[in-house]
């Protein structure tokens, strides 16, 4: 949360520098939709289910692009740019499966990802009632990644571990918004765009100097990359 509250700050820190410049302030929230790359740990599911030791396993889900909401401060400037401090929450997950007669392995993974930035909008079209703008920003995302791994022989043995791992990802975006103004306080809003993460090392959370691996040693990272739809509203709180 530290990243989030310094990101905030900030932005804050602009709008008081600058209340001349500024036509308007706007509180919002999107809801949306998100790819994500993660190709270390759709690696880490498949080694996991290839271990000779188990089963077969079934993949009932391999980190699929997934919902995001995001709640947003913009700064409507004078020259019709705007300035826009956001944080948000995004999530995925996997799972592996086996079961008959005498017993179950059950293999449960989730990711967590809570992510704040700064974006500076340009605009293309500008007007009362809707326009448009390219948008460039960047910031960090703070990473979860829990692991819950069952296995199950009926009557026989029982076996449960849970582990916990924590990644920091800086960021960068590009993306086209819109707006459409219903009335003098509320504009529905949307978003398409592009971010780049640069890959997070899982470090352990109860020992930051342990890291998650793969077979062959090597670190397994984060990578939130993809493509971003997000659609909403905003509502003016200053003027």
């Amino acid at each position: 949360m530290t990243k989030a509250y310094i990101s905030l700050l900030a932005f804050l820190l602009f709008i008081t520098a600058c209340p001349i410049h500024a036509q308007e302030v706007r509180f919002g929230l999107y809801g949306g939709y998100g790819s994500y790359r993660l190709e270390n740990l759709k690696a880490l599911q498949d080694e996991i289910g290839g271990n000779p030791q188990l089963p077969v396993l079934s993949e009932t889900a391999a980190f699929p692009g997934y919902f995001t909401f995001t709640g947003f401060v913009a700064v409507d400037m004078q020259d019709f740019s705007e300035l826009t401090a956001d944080i948000g929450y995004q999530f995925t997950g996997a799972r592996s499966y086996y079961a008959d007669y005498s017993g179950y392995y059950r293999l449960s993974m989730q990711l967590k990802g809570l992510r704040s930035g700064l974006q500076y909008r340009v605009p293309f079209i500008s007007g009362e009632k809707w326009g448009t703008h390219f948008a460039v920003g960047g910031g960090l995302t703070s990473s979860r990644y829990d692991i819950d791994e069952r296995f199950e022989i009926t009557t026989v043995y029982e076996y449960q571990e849970a582990m916990t791992f924590v990644a920091l990802n800086p960021y960068g975006e590009a993306a086209l918004t819109g707006y459409y103004r219903l009335n003098d306080r509320i504009r529905l809003e949307m978003l398409f765009g592009y971010e780049y993460n640069i890959p997070g090392r899982l470090k352990w959370s109860e020992n930051r100097k342990a890291y998650l691996q793969n077979e062959k040693k090597e670190p397994v990272r984060v990578d939130w990359t993809g493509v971003r739809f997000r659609i909403g509203a905003s509502y003016r709180i200053l003027k």
